[in-house]
């Protein structure tokens, strides 16, 4: 009898929800490397999880609920496939939300990628993965890229133009201490052989009086045989600041294959973030008064061969080198192959 009652509700349900859609859609993407690490003798070979995107698996949904509005949802986790692991604590690590559409735009509440996260890749060489030019080099992808507690909202595109505007809410303000928060914007246009963007984003730790700040600029034009692409990003603190940029070509040999590389550097008084307990979960470090500036540097070079629409076979070379004064310089690389496949 238990039986024939939850065959009736789900086909009830199948009835009531006849105008929704449900997909269930995922990444697996792995890759082995022989890598040198700046400061340790000797290599390590490993494989690793999520070369050129994160391995993830994840469900998303809509509703017409009529007059061009929709109803929206969007639940995300990611995993290491070298070890089929997700993140712990976490059912979702990467979206939770759910919201509306329509002509007005796209509202969204819950966990979601910022608006400068948005926008912070789309120019980066090497598919922004983790083999590009900027990786291990740049300290402006150190922002909060997905928030929780966080309200989203997309404009409609004009004439090319479109804007995010997103904030995450700390919700841990007391009487004594205030809350944290992400603050983050970004305006892009996308029209033709031509992209370009800028986006900001402020965020401030539990009880800070001040917030770290993140911009970014970025554009590129296509000019079929090969595209252009470059990228400038600043993070400030306080009274110091690291500015970096990143130059990069994709060239398409055969509709199969792709070559992308490009160099970037970086170069200022902030020389990383340490985790803290805040809800931003960093603190900066910051050289000494008067010092002189850390300086990176970074290329990269990798192919990108695809056997059908959804899987792709890929190689890499990477090299770092840090100069910090008064101390030896640091330098690192990595080869790697890898495969991805979309589901």
């Amino acid at each position: 009898m238990k039986k024939v009652f939850a065959v009736s509700v789900l086909l009830a349900s199948g009835a009531a929800f006849a105008q929704s859609s449900v997909t269930l859609y995922g990444i697996a993407d792995i890759h082995v490397d022989s890598r040198k690490s700046p400061g340790v003798s000797g290599r390590m070979t490993k494989v690793e999880s999520s070369g050129i995107y994160e391995s993830r698996f994840g469900f998303k949904g809509s509703e017409d609920l009529g007059g061009g509005l929709k109803a929206n949802f969007q639940l995300e986790q990611g995993f290491a496939l070298d070890a089929g692991t997700a993140s712990p604590g976490q059912a979702f690590s990467r979206q939770s939300w759910v919201g509306l559409s329509g002509d007005f735009g796209d509202f969204r509440a819950g966990k979601t990628w910022s608006a400068f996260d948005d926008i912070s890749g789309a120019t980066q060489a090497t598919k922004n993965s983790v083999f590009a030019p900027n990786a291990g080099v740049w300290l402006t992808t150190s922002y909060k890229d997905n928030p929780n507690n966080g309200l989203y909202y997309a404009s409609p595109t004009f004439g090319g133009f479109s804007g995010v505007v997103s904030y995450g809410f700390g919700e841990n303000k007391t009487a004594t201490v205030g809350a944290g928060s992400v603050v983050s914007m970004h305006l892009k246009y996308n029209g033709g052989p031509v992209y370009a963007g800028i986006a900001q984003q402020n965020e401030k730790a539990t009880a800070a009086s001040t917030a770290i700040k993140f911009t970014r600029v970025n554009g590129s034009y296509d000019l079929g045989a090969v595209k252009l692409l470059a990228s400038y990003g600043r993070v400030a603190s306080g009274d110091k600041s690291t500015k970096e940029w990143q130059l990069g070509v994709d060239v398409p040999v055969t509709p199969a294959l792709m070559i992308s590389g490009g160099v970037a550097r970086s170069t200022g008084g902030i020389t990383g973030f340490t985790p803290d307990a805040s809800y931003i979960g960093k603190t900066v470090n910051v050289t000494g008064p008067g010092a002189p500036d850390v300086e990176r540097t970074g290329m990269s070079v990798m192919a990108f061969y695809s056997l059908s629409k959804r899987t792709t076979l890929y190689s890499a070379f990477q090299a770092t080198t840090t100069k910090t004064p008064g101390a030896a310089d640091a330098k690192g690389n990595v080869v790697a192959v890898g495969m991805l496949h979309l589901f």
